[in-house]
């Protein structure tokens, strides 16, 4: 090859690898904000569940350990996956 195609051919690949980068990026940015609005759904749900359906004064129960025990986790697993997949979008962009 001459110097000029291996040019090309190195530019080429960077600028594929750019755009997977991108696109990972994209997905788990995605993933984790889906998983975060999920468990904040689920949270609601259950405190809207637990509060029956004649209940006027509906409110979130922070007070209640044991569902935060459980709705904690993925809520913190997801902001992982946005605040990674943000940052693989951000130092992965053409400069």
């Amino acid at each position: 090859m001459t110097e000029r195609t291996e040019v090309l051919h190195s530019t080429s690949v960077s600028i594929c690898a750019e755009a997977a980068l991108r696109w990972i990026g994209c997905a788990l940015l995605a993933l984790g904000i889906a998983v975060c609005a999920t468990t904040f759904g689920g949270w609601v749900w259950l405190n809207a569940y637990g509060c029956g359906t004649g209940c006027n004064d509906f409110r979130l129960r922070w007070e209640d350990t044991e569902a935060l025990a459980v709705f904690i986790p993925p809520f913190v697993a997801g902001t992982i996956l946005a605040l990674a997949g943000a940052g693989t979008i951000f130092f992965n962009r053409s400069k």
